[in-house]
């Protein structure tokens, strides 16, 4: 089995050393990394960094970008240049641990298509939590929201990927989720419910910051579900949980709370059985700035 690291990275001259080193301390060693420059503009130390990273044994391939053409596109040219059989993506400021590929692996049978494992995120004082897979051997999950989180946690299947079209280029946020429903319709998903993908909250400019694109990219996915994806009998349902699903994540991702209130207090009045009385009221509560996003 060949895997292949693909990392999109831009502006992360600080960060990139540290997603280098933990591709390059995996006890099943990739046969590759690939780090996409994203057209960053700070003079080049995103690439020095990388460059300065490098350790012999597994050969790291820079690839620059004159433009910035966004993290979708960036890891779509790294794995269309990779060379292994799977593709294991990694953001530039996310981390795992070293026994992240060895225990994906252990997981991949002729069916499967990809494999996650569980996420921790570092509060930056020493501790974390930790976002748990859910089971999606039940299509169901992906149809309300990402139950499997960001790209650190996949290996993917590199046929699959090719088969299904990469990342959706024209979605201005929520191209991972798009790629899990995607992928999910080709074979199976595998889950390792160990949290050995690392999320750090020291990278800068991501894209679920900023509110214009998770609004935009949420409401072109939620209309792809329900047409696409959802059976008729769940489509009110679905749409029902996507109002309160929104207010949730422009509130806890970019601190946007205008408009948050009322499919909150749909939620208190009607609540969707997705959701807690506690997640509304608290919703409801940071909504009117009685509580801190």
């Amino acid at each position: 089995m060949r895997i292949s690291v693909v990392i999109p990275a831009r502006n992360r001259a600080k960060v990139i050393g540290r997603a280098i080193e933990c591709a390059n301390r995996q006890t099943v060693a990739p046969v590759e990394i690939i780090v996409v420059d994203d057209g960053s503009d700070d003079d080049g130390a995103t690439v020095a960094a990388a460059r300065a990273a490098e350790v012999a044994g597994i050969p790291v391939s820079i690839l620059e970008l004159d433009a910035r053409a966004g993290a979708p596109n960036a890891r779509n040219i790294g794995v269309a240049a990779a060379k292994g059989d799977w593709i294991a993506l990694l953001d530039s400021d996310d981390g795992w641990a070293d026994t992240k590929l060895a225990e994906q692996i252990a997981l991949i049978a002729d069916d499967v298509v990809a494999v996650f494992t569980d996420t921790l995120f570092h509060d930056g004082k020493g501790g974390g939590t930790t976002k748990f897979g859910k089971d999606v051997d039940d299509l169901s999950a992906l149809l309300y929201e990402n139950t499997l989180g960001g790209c650190s946690a996949v290996m993917i299947r590199r046929s699959a990927f090719d088969a299904v079209g990469g990342f959706d280029i024209s979605l201005p946020s929520c191209q991972d989720w798009d790629m899990w429903l995607k992928l999910r319709g080709a074979g199976r998903i595998a889950l390792c419910h160990r949290p050995l993908t690392h999320y750090y909250f020291d990278g800068d400019d991501r894209i679920s910051r900023n509110p214009v694109s998770v609004a935009k990219g949420h409401r072109v996915l939620y209309d792809r579900i329900l047409s696409d994806y959802a059976p008729a009998d769940r489509t009110a349902d679905i749409r029902r949980f996507q109002r309160f699903h929104l207010a949730q994540t422009l509130v806890y991702s970019t601190g946007i709370r205008r408009g948050a209130l009322t499919p909150a207090l749909r939620n208190l009045v009607a609540p969707h059985g997705r959701t807690t009385r506690r997640s509304t009221v608290h919703l409801i509560g940071t909504a009117l700035g009685l509580i801190r996003p």
